[in-house]
């Protein structure tokens, strides 16, 4: 399944299409010469057949969009979720309308029908949101450049088997292809008066956790930075990684929990640079810090390599988790420094795991804390506890308790203490008054 990485690199070829600005494009078509062909800034949508039934726009929804002269105006991501920002033309249409003539009034009429019919877009809507996501095996490729992935077999012909849709825009062209069909493309409306795009304002960004690559970035300025705010009460992401009873990895790769865009292979990467085990539940304040500082060095580190075109780097553990002569009864592969690597379940998910580095502690939930002001040296000390040490804590606490009930060793009776005799005497006060009031 494509990752943080690869979907960031897919969104590094769709920016090509996007339109600066219909007003330049505009001028530059002006200044031409008749003999050069210019092509149009509208973005145009093809879906060779057969057209995907499940989470798919339909034909009707492909020609409104078609006709409704949108222009690409950017390309977000969030986690493994890409957007494309869709925007009505600000210029008059008018000169295409009267090229066309009537059919362009017979064709408003028809999508004003289909408007009635109750199809979830009309064509005249100011913004649109155009979402992608990958699923297992879907990526975005243009003539240029058609990335392989792991799970398919190489093939660099373009337009990609499987292409269920083809974007065409200032005058370039990518594809989404997908052979599994486990991918989406969904068509959302925007807001109208809409001029900057955030993932506040995109339906399928707003289910998601905060995106890992910006989350950790910001972590790691902050830390850098002279200005940190103990007083903050948003919870940082080391904060929401530690104290946790669920496995790390399966918190990693819930895409609604702490962060998005992690997956299987990023998953491992981190925890094996980290030397954290993946079913390692209630981290510590310093195993979090260093998962986080991984988690940023290794999403820009891939990032950066799939742009300039070369592989990662080879101490990666990345080049030897494919190899599944691991895998049940057959744990042969080896990281770069010679340690064995097993292959096991965690978060669901097949997993690589070096057993002489990745280990795994007992832990139990030791203190909880709501703001940053309440956690003080004592009670984060007790974070790191091993169950040897909670039990030893447990058998003090009971010892001290025992010590409060003084037994006499030789009639065996129990001798009151302050407590009891106080007790005692609010129960005579009560069934005295009680008395009292049976007599009146």
């Amino acid at each position: 399944m494509p990752e943080l990485p690869e979907v960031e690199h897919f969104r590094h070829i769709l920016l090509p299409l996007i339109v600066a600005s219909v007003a330049e494009t505009s001028a530059s078509a002006s200044t031409t010469t008749s003999t050069t062909s210019v092509s149009s800034p509208a973005v145009g949508l093809e879906c060779p057949p057969p057209l995907p039934t499940k989470r798919f726009p339909s034909q009707e929804d492909i020609d409104l969009i078609n006709d409704g002269c949108y222009v690409m105006k950017d390309v977000l991501r969030k986690g493994k979720m890409l957007c494309i920002v869709l925007q009505k033309q600000l210029h008059d249409t008018a000169s295409s309308a009267k090229k066309n003539g009537r059919g362009v009034k017979r064709k408003r009429q028809q999508h004003s029908n289909l408007a009635e019919e109750n199809i979830g877009i009309t064509g005249r809507e100011s913004t649109l949101y155009l979402s992608l996501h990958m699923g297992m095996t879907g990526r975005i490729s243009s003539p240029n450049n058609v990335p392989s992935l792991e799970s398919l077999s190489g093939n660099d012909a373009y337009p990609p088997p499987h292409t269920h849709l083809i974007i065409r825009s200032n005058g370039k062209e990518a594809a989404f292809s997908d052979p599994r069909r486990f991918g989406s493309v969904l068509v959302n409306v925007g807001d109208n008066d809409a001029t900057t795009w955030s993932s506040n304002s995109i339906p399928t960004f707003q289910d998601i956790a905060p995106d890992a690559l910006h989350l950790s970035e910001a972590h790691c300025t902050m830390l850098k930075s002279t200005t940190f705010d103990p007083d903050a009460t948003q919870p940082t992401i080391v904060e929401q990684l530690t104290n946790k009873k669920k496995g790390i990895k399966g918190l990693l790769l819930d895409q609604r929990a702490v962060v998005s865009g992690i997956g299987n292979w990023v998953a491992d990467e981190l925890l094996y640079r980290s030397c954290i085990h993946p079913d390692q539940s209630f981290l510590t304040i310093d195993e979090a810090h260093v998962l986080v500082k991984e988690m940023q060095y290794v999403l820009t580190t891939a990032i950066a390599c799939s742009k300039n075109g070369v592989d990662y780097p080879q101490e990666w553990l990345f080049h030897r988790r494919w190899r599944n002569g691991g895998g049940k009864g057959h744990d042969n592969s080896k990281d770069f420094d010679g340690k064995r690597i097993s292959f096991v379940q965690s978060g669901g998910r097949s997993t690589a795991v070096v057993p002489s580095r990745q280990k795994l502690k007992a832990r139990k939930r030791v203190c909880q804390t709501t703001t940053k002001k309440s956690i003080s040296n004592n009670e984060c000390a007790g974070a790191s506890l091993t169950n040897g040490e909670v039990h030893r804590d447990k058998k003090e606490a009971k010892a001290i308790k025992e010590s409060r009930k003084v037994i006499t060793s030789g009639s065996g009776s129990r001798k009151r203490s302050s407590s009891d005799e106080a007790s005692m005497g609010i129960e005579s006060m009560t069934s005295r008054r009680r008395s009292m009031r049976l007599k009146n």
